[in-house]
């Protein structure tokens, strides 16, 4: 493993760990989500972090509140449930070094038993539908065992994302990898989706046979359904529009995008 690369201020006590990684954004914030819930749970702890080096240029600090923000890599591990957890911001150069560092951290504890990612994908389904996850593995044997959690696979089109690279680069280094990928409502894409994090999270307490407490998720994804319905009581076009999804009806590009800024626009008056 190159040290140089890594800032770590502890050894955890693991050994064949699995290794979850989530993004800080993502659609429906869900990657940062899960692993937020992951990093803050009863037994988790920091112990170091990724220098940033080269993989986020300067252009990569945001200013929010007149207060910047700089690309962060933060590794937490749970040594009770042999877990490390990686939260990350996406590298934005040299990703495939700063992805095959990822995987020497892996192996650095004796190879990592599987590697797994979790990410939000844009879905056509409104809110009061449950959400769906779909799986795409680089391992046969590791995605049947997984079938019986995630029954409904994905065929990745368009450019490849980050995860399913780093998917790639794992089964290279014979690291059994999967991706997991949660449905957010296409109008919730540049919002948090609580319902869609929480689905996440749950679906690693099933596989893991972790006993988290998920009343928190709850009262976040019952909150979010709560504000959603005052949005369709103040604005009728917003509740026509979700309606003609609950009905599986289609919507035209521009009854998308007017139904996209409608709702982002109301939650920002909500949250503020």
């Amino acid at each position: 493993m190159n040290r140089e690369m890594f800032h770590l201020t502890a050894r955890p006590q693991v050994e064949r760990p699995s290794l979850i990684l989530g993004w800080t954004k993502d659609i429906g914030a869900v990657s940062r989500g899960v692993v937020d819930f992951l990093a803050e749970a009863p037994g988790s702890r920091s112990f170091g972090h990724i220098v940033p080096v080269h993989f986020f240029p300067v252009g990569g600090v945001t200013v929010r509140a007149d207060v910047a923000r700089f690309p962060q890599s933060r590794l937490f591990c749970n040594e009770r449930n042999n877990t490390v957890i990686l939260r990350s911001d996406e590298p934005q150069s040299h990703k495939y070094e700063f992805l095959n560092r990822v995987l020497d951290l892996a192996e650095h504890y004796n190879g990592a038993e599987a590697l797994y990612t979790i990410d939000g994908i844009a879905s056509m389904i409104p809110h009061t539908a449950t959400r769906r996850v779909f799986l795409v593995s680089n391992d046969p044997l590791l995605q049947r065992e997984l079938r019986r959690f995630v029954p409904a696979g994905l065929a990745w089109q368009g450019p490849p994302h980050t995860s399913t690279y780093l998917l790639w680069l794992a089964k290279i280094r014979r690291l059994p990898g999967v991706s997991l990928w949660v449905e957010v409502p296409f109008y919730l894409a540049d919002s948090e989706d609580a319902q869609a994090i929480k689905t996440g999270v749950s679906l690693l307490n099933r596989i893991f046979g972790w006993d988290y407490d998920l009343r928190d998720l709850d009262q976040r994804a019952a909150e979010q359904d709560e504000t959603l319905a005052q949005l369709r009581e103040e604005d009728p076009e917003i509740d026509t529009r979700i309606r003609l999804l609950e009905q599986g009806e289609s919507l035209e590009q521009q009854e998308r995008q007017e139904l996209l800024d409608a709702v982002q626009g109301a939650l920002r008056e909500h949250s503020g």
